[in-house]
């Protein structure tokens, strides 16, 4: 994979990342044997990094993209991790003092139009050193104006030249009481480009990021690096090596977005421990950390229930008496990874069951991948990427927000100023309205 990381966001969630990576690669606590372990070793720095410098740092596969240097400055120069950015892969261009105004227009007309030839070229010569390429891997924000202008600039030259090739966006939306007085513009205009150009986008959600480091993690001074590295250890437990050699970013794509009309997903993983705790903490069988992904599905009467619900630790006495429905998936792909053995194999029977896809849904609906090797030293560490009917929740929310902003015509001036006329919005706001149309009306079913 090639990652491109665009913005501030995407490029200090990308040095999280692949500082994950690299943690992961050193770690000596993996359960298996050295064979498998170096065999695992290779297919990770095969998959993240390039060539071995002369002072044995591998340098990442990674383009960083952004408009102004202070980020860029800082995760460029770090001198103390395992691998290094290529000085000839940051892109920078400031104007006006840098930035693209938080403004989705700005990035998209200006820098992203100023900046295309450079990312590309770069883009170019990066593939060709491959001998196979896979798909590409986007890291951005949808609230400020480079990750969500820029980006959305760059997946539609991306999607033109690379036809057939996997384009997977990872997308941060913002909190929804507010960062950016306009972020619920730059939300709806970034998810419509994406979810016509790019294959697969998974979303993570600021204020549930959030709130698993509050209650979850027991971090009561969360900042955003503390959240970005809840969502790289998100994206680590996906794209690490599995047992399965073959499967890769195309498999992934065929699995969790197949259908059209149905491109974005999230992830949801178990259990969260404090590192300070990883010791002291009982290390559960599979099925109930399985039972508790399921439970993470559910859709219940009582929002507040269900939120207390999901920031529970996984327990072999979850209460499953509260009233509730599931989520409808088109589709769930599970990875698990630890040891499997004797009476305590991962059983799926769980996340098989009827009342989680909808009846039409012909295709493969369920797919679980498994990898014995630990990732950072945890016992179990189980990840579900799903692509389930709960996603309009958040697409609905800042539909509706923007609507309300755009029906005063609040704020849409900074726009117009900068090429983005009123078609512009209502042609996006049509398109995440239909989307978001689409995973609400999936049937839902009782639980059981």
């Amino acid at each position: 994979m090639l990652t491109i990381q665009f913005g501030q966001c995407g490029n200090q969630l990308g040095y999280n990342l692949l500082s994950k990576v690299s943690t992961d690669l050193k770690g000596s606590n993996t359960g298996v044997s050295h064979g498998s372990n170096y065999e695992y070793a290779e297919n990770t720095i095969e998959k993240w990094f390039d060539e071995i410098a002369a002072d044995d740092r591998c340098s990442a596969r990674a383009i960083l993209v952004d408009t102004e240097e202070k980020v860029l400055s800082k995760i460029s120069k770090e001198t103390t991790t395992s691998w290094f950015y290529r000085s000839s892969n940051i892109i920078c261009q400031c104007n006006n003092g840098g930035g693209s105004a938080n403004n989705w227009a700005y990035g998209y007309c200006i820098n992203g139009k100023q900046l295309s030839n450079a990312i590309l070229n770069v883009t170019r010569r990066q593939i060709e050193k491959l001998d196979r390429f896979q798909g590409f891997l986007l890291l951005l924000s949808s609230a400020g104006g480079t990750g969500s202008g820029v980006g959305s600039r760059m997946v539609e030259l991306l999607r033109e030249e690379y036809i057939t090739k996997t384009i997977i966006a990872t997308i941060v939306l913002p909190f929804t009481f507010g960062e950016v007085c306009i972020q619920n513009y730059n939300t709806i205009l970034t998810l419509a480009k994406f979810c016509s150009k790019a294959d697969l986008s998974v979303l993570f959600e600021n204020e549930k990021i959030y709130a698993t480091c509050v209650k979850l993690l027991q971090n009561s001074s969360t900042a955003l690096h503390d959240m970005n590295d809840v969502i790289a250890e998100n994206l680590l437990a996906v794209f690490q090596p599995t047992n399965n050699a073959r499967y890769n970013a195309n498999s992934l794509v065929y699995d969790v977005a197949a259908h059209p009309n149905f491109k974005f997903a999230t992830i949801k993983s178990t259990p969260y421990i404090p590192v300070t705790s990883l010791q002291y903490e009982p290390t559960h069988k599979w099925d109930v950390y399985i039972r508790h992904l399921e439970h993470a599905l559910q859709v219940s009467k009582s929002q507040t229930e269900l939120t207390n619900s999901r920031l529970k630790k996984a327990s072999a006495s979850m209460n499953s008496n509260m009233s509730f429905t599931y989520s409808s998936c088109v589709s769930n792909v599970l990875v698990t990874r630890g040891k499997s053995i004797g009476e305590d194999i991962v059983m799926t029977r769980d996340l098989h069951k009827k009342h989680l896809y909808p009846d039409w849904n012909t295709l493969r609906p369920f797919t679980h991948l498994h990898q014995e090797r630990r990732i950072l030293n945890r016992n179990k560490f189980l990840t579900l990427v799903t692509n389930n009917s709960e996603i309009h929740q958040p697409l609905g929310i800042y539909l509706d927000k923007a609507w309300n902003s755009y029906k005063c015509a609040a704020f849409l001036h900074q726009y117009k100023q900068f090429g983005c006329e009123e078609d512009d919005f209502l042609q996006a706001f049509a398109v995440v309205e239909n989307i978001a149309q689409e995973y609400k009306n999936l049937k839902r079913q009782n639980g059981n």
